[in-house]
């Protein structure tokens, strides 16, 4: 049988259309698969070379990062958006100032802020709290070293609830009546060669006023506590202390040194909208708070906050020189807001330290 020549054509043709079908079949599914394993391979390096990173860098950026997003405002400061951004969007010609090249002035001049009402110090302790009414002092017996050696006991025990109820009682009182408007003081305790108060001892001053700790030289110096009483024998509707602490480190009969203030109140005459310091945290030098401070102050709604500040030599440095309305500027800041304040007027904000506390080496230009 003769073979057609045609038909070998036809079938050569017809193999080789088929298989060009299957290679393009093993294409189609092979190219997808190498596609996806080229991706996979370029994230894997992309993504080692990054794991590459120090860790102390990613920390270190962190950081950073945390620290330009907790950073207060500085209502001073032109930010840097504002200086380097162009103004395209309103069409308008760049100022001078903000032209490439120009120096950028930044308005330095102190602000007016709104602040609240309630954001005033604590008011200032009353001294001089024991007026005569109907018991005569000077008419009742005291012993004086006998009595301080049983508050001396307590103290040294920690007692805080009977040291308020001895000095309540009429013959404490007598004891410091004697010594009204005076510097004086009444000791009981360990002395040098030379007589004076050395080492530990207890003291009693005028207007309920009580230490507690170390002595040298005839004075306070070293550690030790200080209390002064709020006792009234009048009827009392201002004064809302019921006491007030020092305790820490003493120089030349003066806080000198890391020391912390507390106050105790009357809760009946707490003022609504009125902020009242409970603590206060911090150094003290010559008797004036000097150095950095932790406070916290509490509000007749019951309501605590903290508070950060910084003192020199008896007066806070100012968190900046805006000021309120009333000429007032901010003193405390706090430990939540950064855009929260304190605020004081510049003539209160002198001769900070421990108020009422009675001292012959205090300086007499001092306000407490």
């Amino acid at each position: 049988m003769k073979k057609n020549i045609h038909d070998d054509d036809f079938e050569f043709q017809d193999d080789k259309f088929f298989n060009q079908m299957d290679k393009a079949k093993i294409l189609v599914s092979v190219i997808p698969v190498a596609l996806i394993i080229i991706i996979l391979a370029i994230t894997l390096i992309v993504n080692g070379k990054k794991g590459d990173k120090p860790e102390t860098e990613d920390l270190q950026q962190s950081i950073m990062d945390y620290a330009d997003e907790s950073r207060p405002a500085n209502n001073n400061s032109v930010k840097m958006e504002e200086v380097t951004e162009a103004s395209s969007e309103n069409e308008q010609e760049p100022a001078e100032s903000e032209k490439e090249g120009s120096p950028v002035k930044e308005d330095t001049s102190p602000k007016t802020e709104e602040s609240q009402t309630d954001m005033e110090p604590s008011p200032t302790p009353f001294q001089q709290i024991m007026n005569t009414d109907k018991v005569d002092y000077s008419k009742i017996s005291y012993n004086q070293d006998a009595q301080l050696k049983e508050m001396m006991t307590y103290w040294a025990d920690g007692n805080q609830k009977a040291l308020d109820d001895l000095a309540n009682l009429d013959r404490f009182k007598a004891m410091s009546w004697a010594l009204k408007n005076t510097t004086d003081f009444y000791y009981y305790g360990e002395r040098n060669a030379a007589g004076q108060p050395e080492g530990k001892g207890i003291a009693v001053y005028a207007d309920n006023q009580y230490y507690y700790g170390e002595w040298k030289a005839g004075v306070r110096s070293g550690g030790g506590t200080w209390i002064h009483y709020h006792i009234h024998n009048t009827v009392n509707k201002e004064d809302p202390y019921l006491y007030h602490q020092y305790a820490g480190s003493w120089a030349e009969d003066l806080p000198d040194g890391e020391g912390s203030e507390h106050c105790d109140y009357d809760a009946s005459l707490i003022k609504e909208n009125k902020i009242y310091n409970t603590n206060l945290i911090g150094s003290y030098s010559q008797g004036f708070v000097h150095g950095d401070f932790y406070l916290t102050t509490f509000y007749a709604e019951d309501e605590y906050r903290e508070w950060n500040a910084r003192a020199d030599h008896g007066s806070w440095i100012y968190q900046s020189e805006n000021k309120d309305k009333v000429g007032r500027k901010p003193v405390y800041v706090s430990t939540l807001d950064p855009d929260n304040y304190v605020w004081m007027l510049p003539k209160e904000n002198k001769n900070i330290g421990v108020p009422c506390l009675i001292s012959a080496k205090r300086n007499s230009s001092s306000k407490n």
